[in-house]
């Protein structure tokens, strides 16, 4: 295969794309409103291949993966980029090898090995993109003239070798091509729709029958791992449809950021809900020690000034004796951040895991700032503040002392 999906460096997206992520390195930068090159490709021109083949494949990973970031298409975008594949597909009435459906006209020069890639692997990423649009945004796929009709021409044409490569890459690139397909989940779409193409179903069944045989049977170049065998029939029977197994690094690192940008969000949110909640029950506990406060505070209270000025002296901490915990708090502030693409589930016990000492500083400082705000301290001479906040089997118990 002479294109390398892995050029596009996923591991280091850039948080002015996406909203959540601040790598060190950005995806290369592409613009949705201008293809890299015209179609069809005429000449064999390396580069240029290169330059469609990924800006196809950006395009289509970010349709895919990006929903709900600020780098996920509008639909205006998609809308564009839709009717610029349909607009540029070739119409030949017979689509066959040296016929790419959207590259490589008769006349070519492409030599034969690269030219499986030049007319097919264009045609993949074209194929799943509509297929994508049809089924994730039919509103954008109504309005587009044509593409039903040129969906299907694709689909003819991308499954008349049965995603068969070339020479001794030819499994590497049926593995590839499962990998591109399954990113629009043509699979899925073909066998939803078998009664509509029933070949189509048939060709899909065909590969599945190659991958467990030939493939696995293969030896010395044409040799291909077991893992990529098995991912490649989980996407052909279905498997296209999760996001974790068709976009694994993409998936991965996207999961880990999110979580980690959700988590930082519920960080924002939860200390002040907390503090809300169990405040009442911690000033009236605060009430009750006053006395001990007092008493501890003039134990260390300095009896002369120095230069006309007190150093400010904090007195020992007293415990108080309440159990709380904060987990409908953390509970209630997920649900404000709200589902989070990419990742499956967060759960108070995980933001404590991961945040427990940034979250108890925090509560620490909304705490004091209401001791700061009551009535009830308002005539005594020194401020109450949390000095600690240490946990328990029942729950959290609050530390307090008083400071002058």
């Amino acid at each position: 295969m002479i294109f390398i999906t892995e050029d596009l460096d996923f591991d280091n997206l850039t948080s002015d794309q996406f909203h959540h992520l601040v790598p060190e390195k950005p995806l290369e930068a592409f613009c949705w409103d201008t293809p890299a090159s015209p179609l069809p490709i005429v000449d064999y021109d390396l580069k240029g291949y290169r330059e469609i083949v990924k800006s196809f494949y950006q395009r289509l990973t970010l349709l895919r993966c990006a929903r709900n970031t600020a780098q996920s298409p509008t639909d205006t975008q998609i809308e564009d980029y839709t009717r610029y594949l349909v607009e540029n597909q070739r119409n030949d009435p017979e689509l066959h090898f040296g016929h790419g459906s959207w590259t490589v006209p008769e006349d070519t020069a492409i030599p034969g090995d690269a030219a499986v890639d030049f007319a097919f692997v264009p045609s993949y990423l074209a194929v799943a993109w509509l297929v994508l649009v049809k089924e994730r945004h039919s509103d954008v796929a109504l309005r587009v003239q044509g593409l039903d009709a040129s969906l299907r021409r694709g689909l003819r044409f991308i499954f008349t070798k049965d995603l068969k490569g070339a020479g001794h890459e030819a499994n590497r690139d049926l593995l590839n091509a499962v990998d591109y397909l399954s990113l629009g989940m043509v699979f899925s779409f073909v066998v939803d729709q078998q009664e509509r193409f029933p070949r189509l179903a048939e060709k899909v069944r065909a590969i599945e029958a190659s991958i467990k045989g030939k493939l696995a049977n293969a030896t010395g170049f044409s040799a291909t791992d077991l893992y990529s065998r098995q991912r490649a029939l989980e996407l052909i029977r279905g498997g296209d449809r999760d996001d974790s197994l068709v976009c694994p690094p993409v998936w991965h690192q996207w999961q880990l950021s999110q979580s980690a940008w959700a988590y930082n969000r519920v960080l924002e949110i939860a200390p002040p809900i907390a503090a809300g909640t169990i405040f009442p029950l911690v000033k009236q506990a605060a009430v009750d020690v006053v006395p001990q406060l007092r008493e501890a505070f003039d134990e260390v209270k300095p009896k002369h000034a120095v230069f006309g000025q007190r150093r400010q002296v904090t007195s020992d901490p007293v415990e108080l004796t309440l159990n709380v915990s904060f987990d409908s708090s953390i509970e209630s502030a997920i649900e404000q951040v709200g589902v989070v693409p990419w990742v499956s589930h967060l759960s108070s016990q995980g933001f404590m895991k991961v945040l427990n000492q940034s979250f108890i500083s925090r509560l620490s400082y909304e705490i004091n700032d209401r001791f700061n705000d009551a009535e009830e301290f308002s005539g005594e001479e020194f401020s109450i503040n949390v000095s600690k906040i240490e946990r328990h089997q029942e729950g959290y118990r609050f530390h307090i002392c008083a400071t002058g």
